[in-house]
């Protein structure tokens, strides 16, 4: 359990280089080997299927250019262009949001150990801009399987207790 935990926060530290680094790839596959952006669709359905809304946050190119420039911007300000960005997006973005909820990867709360300490919901983009979702509140929808949720994983990492997960 340790373990996995490190690696999250691992892959969490070093996310914006696994964005570069898959976005230049998906980059050169379209515009320079001229791969159809049919066959990176089709890809990202697949992708989307196991592992949810995870190519906006960790391998799309224009997901990452939107990172640098809303960085300068304040943290809410941020959040909300990035929000409306993973909302919006792009037609893999629309794909992917709509498997976010069958996928095979997902996002648990455990409620038996969770504290309540509201960390998860202060670090996720969108409960800090939809009151109708929260992680540790029962009674409100769950983030997690969100259209706009891009398993950035920052709800997992920031858990003092370890009570949101990963399951497949």
């Amino acid at each position: 359990m340790e373990e996995s935990i490190h690696m999250i926060s691992k892959l969490t530290q070093h996310r914006k280089t696994i964005q570069l680094v898959f976005g230049l790839a998906v980059y050169l596959a379209i515009f320079v080997m001229q791969i159809s952006l049919w066959i990176v669709l089709g890809a990202a359905v697949l992708l989307g299927a196991f592992f949810g809304k995870t190519f906006c946050k960790w391998m799309c190119p224009m997901g990452f250019i939107m990172e640098k420039m809303t960085s300068k911007l304040s943290e809410d300000d941020s959040k909300r262009q990035m929000y409306n960005y993973y909302k919006l997006g792009c037609p893999i973005s629309w794909v992917q949001g709509l498997l976010n909820k069958m996928s095979l990867y997902k996002i648990k709360v455990q409620p038996e150990t969770c504290t309540s300490c509201g960390l998860c919901d202060k670090a996720c983009y969108i409960t800090s801009l939809n009151a109708e979702f929260s992680f540790f509140k029962m009674a409100k929808r769950t983030p997690a399987t969100a259209f706009n949720c891009s398993k950035c994983l920052k709800c997992v990492e920031v858990c003092p207790t370890n009570s949101i997960q990963i399951k497949i």
